[in-house]
């Protein structure tokens, strides 16, 4: 019994990293309707940014700010590559471009910074906490993005629903002709979303690089399971975002633990496969409504 408390707890720490990646992508959905699969590229392209800021500083909180920076920045151009060149093609059209940014970021990433692993040293502790005289698999790191995570799907929740700039950001999605009659500034709030989703993958890229080595291609798995946590809990839901990507760090946790890691991805895809098939709107999505 020991051992399943220490696989959930161990689990909880990663699934909250994939949570803020598959926030990142219900973000970039819920503003521009597009499935963005250089997330995990931008991700890393600024965890490398803050890499070279916090070398040359000494500073951690630097390193971060400056990730945060650049995933904005990124996020904008990565927008204006993908939505303006494509916005008269299906949404399919623009999927595939967002691969092809993908790959050019990884290819950047390797020529500026090389093909090797780095290190990327966590800012506190990443030991575990001895509780009761026995050591369990969950540290003060592990804490604090979930601490970051709970803060982010708050905010982020209240500024979407709650806010008039969260308002015009679903309407420029969903139908943009008609925002733009409503006065409603659709480009500038398409390419805010785009800010914002790049700055929560910078903060996941951040926060992976601790407990993964840094190079051009390390992040790719997270995409994986970021993309069927936020397919499991509905595109357009925040909080299935996080529910199910703590619960995917939790599945691949106990299948590691508990069977071999090289099981674990298969294990995912599996969920992802009879998610699409029973319930493809996902758990917290919504069905929608068919006239007639």
């Amino acid at each position: 019994m020991t051992a399943f408390f220490d696989y959930l707890l161990g689990g909880i720490g990663s699934g909250a990293v994939i949570a803020l990646l598959a926030i990142a992508l219900v973000l970039t959905w819920r503003s521009t309707r597009i499935v963005n699969f250089a997330q995990v590229g931008q991700a890393m392209t600024t965890t490398f940014v803050a890499l070279a800021v916090r070398d040359a500083s000494g500073s951690w909180v630097l390193g971060l700010a400056a990730a945060l920076v650049a995933g904005a920045i990124l996020g904008l151009i990565v927008q204006a590559l993908i939505l303006k060149p494509v916005r008269r093609m299906d949404t399919s059209g623009a999927i595939i471009a967002t691969f092809g940014v993908l790959i050019s970021l990884q290819a950047a990433a390797a020529m500026i910074w090389g093909g090797s692993p780095q290190p990327f040293g966590p800012p506190i502790t990443n030991a575990g906490l001895e509780v009761f005289g026995h050591v369990w698999p969950i540290s003060w790191y592990d804490i604090l993005i979930i601490a970051v995570t709970a803060l982010l799907v708050i905010g982020l929740g209240l500024l979407l629903t709650r806010t008039s700039v969260g308002l015009a950001m679903r309407a420029s999605a969903f139908n943009p002709e008609v925002a733009r009659l409503s006065g409603v500034r659709v480009g500038r709030m398409l390419g805010l979303g785009w800010a914002i989703a790049g700055v929560v993958g910078a903060v996941a890229g951040v926060l992976i690089a601790p407990s993964a080595t840094l190079a051009p291609n390390s992040f790719d798995i997270f995409l994986v399971f970021a993309f069927t946590a936020a397919v499991l809990g509905g595109l357009d839901s925040l909080v299935g975002a996080v529910f199910f990507g703590v619960g995917t760090g939790v599945v691949l946790s106990l299948v590691t633990g508990y069977s071999d890691s090289s099981s674990a991805p298969v294990v995912v895809l599996v969920l992802l496969a009879v998610s699409l098939i029973l319930k493809p709107e996902g758990l917290f999505g919504r069905g929608k409504a068919r006239a007639v």
